[in-house]
């Protein structure tokens, strides 16, 4: 009872009275101000959702109603995270909780009631560069517009369309070039793994090149993705040790990991670092969800000596899934010749000592 009260008091007091216009088109953007992790790098974004805030004044305008909006669904996201309590980071770096923010509630009431006899359109995801994506990566706006008209809708309750416009600002290229290489690697994963939280990292790839996102809080996000990236890899992971094979036939013993929900297809590739060994191929394997597979690599030995197996896992469409595993193998084969030498030199040797005792034992008699 108390909130709705504070909902009624802060709508009624703090809500300008614009007079209505013809047509509107509203756009309701602002860059990601929350890490994969759900904290967020800073406290702003409350800020811009009061009555007096950027994104407050926008909503909370009695002349914002109908007409044609245009909505970043990650914006959405992220108020909504702050409606039951969040986390964020001060200016040292402590985090700070708030246990609810009622205000998020307000705004996101008051929006949907301005939008309830809108056109609403869904910008792509996280409003990336269309430039820098139409060029590099048309394949990946085209998921952003069409997951972010998906998450709009369930977000709004209500259909919505999809844009074909987006931000045009321009990237510096290192920024290009950690945004495709991050790419790629996730893209890679959610190929064999269509979970959420692979789309979710999908998608907060999208935020990353906005071109509207602050340089320090781009190098902070940055991280954040680097560090999603190499935890989402190592959960497809290759286990291996140091071995010493000394049988010139040997399956060696090989662990393939798997901590996703969700069961896996792989190629397993296999190469040697010298001619000392001949490696022959393995199957496509599948690993169940939550699961380890022990696979044996059918080994021959060429020649004794010091060698290193090479291990790389492959989707089944031609993409490597996280690093080659590199295991040691130490090659301690006797060979069949050299077998027999020595089983005929003891033998002898053998023969010799007991010639020797037969002759020991006539002398003994003789005397």
């Amino acid at each position: 009872m108390k909130r709705f009260f504070v909902i009624l008091l802060i709508t009624f007091l703090f809500i300008p009275v614009f007079p209505a216009k013809a047509e509107n088109v509203v756009i309701l953007s602002e860059p990601t101000h929350r890490a994969s992790t759900g904290i967020f790098f800073d406290n702003e974004l409350a800020d811009l959702i009061s009555p007096t805030g950027r994104l407050g004044k926008i909503v909370f305008n009695r002349s914002n109603r109908g007409g044609t909006w245009l909505i970043d669904p990650a914006l959405l996201e992220e108020v909504s995270d702050l409606v039951d309590g969040y986390t964020y980071l001060d200016q040292n770096k402590k985090e700070v909780v708030v246990p609810e923010l009622v205000i998020a509630d307000i705004w996101i009431s008051t929006l949907k009631s301005a939008t309830r006899r809108a056109d609403v359109v869904s910008l792509p995801y996280g409003n990336p560069s269309s430039s820098f994506l139409s060029r590099s990566a048309p394949g990946e706006l085209s998921l952003y517009r069409t997951l972010g008209q998906q998450r709009l809708t369930n977000l709004l309750s209500r259909d919505v369309r999809s844009t074909t416009s987006t931000s045009v600002g321009a990237l510096s290229r290192v920024n290009s070039n950690e945004y495709l290489s991050l790419r790629r690697s996730i893209a890679t994963i959610n190929s064999l793994i269509t979970l959420k939280e692979i789309e979710d990292a999908r998608l907060k790839l999208a935020q990353l090149i906005n071109p509207s996102l602050p340089k320090n809080r781009r190098a902070d996000l940055l991280l954040d993705l680097q560090k999603v990236n190499k935890d989402l890899n190592a959960k497809i992971r290759i286990s291996g040790g140091n071995y010493t094979i000394t049988s010139s036939s040997y399956e060696l013993p090989v662990t393939i990991i798997n901590r996703f929900n969700q069961q896996v297809n792989l190629d397993v590739r296999l190469s040697a670092s010298n001619a000392r060994i001949v490696i022959r191929s393995i199957p496509r394997i599948t690993v169940g969800a939550q699961s380890q597979l022990q696979i044996k690599v059918p080994i021959t030995v060429i020649a004794s000596g010091d060698t290193t197996l090479r291990i790389q896992l492959w989707t089944p469409g031609g993409e490597m899934v996280g690093e080659m595993k590199r295991i040691p193998l130490r090659l301690a084969v006797i060979s069949s010749s050299t077998t027999w030498f020595a089983t005929t030199l003891a033998l002898v040797l053998l023969l010799a000592l007991v010639t020797q005792s037969v002759r020991r034992v006539k002398l003994r008699k003789k005397i």
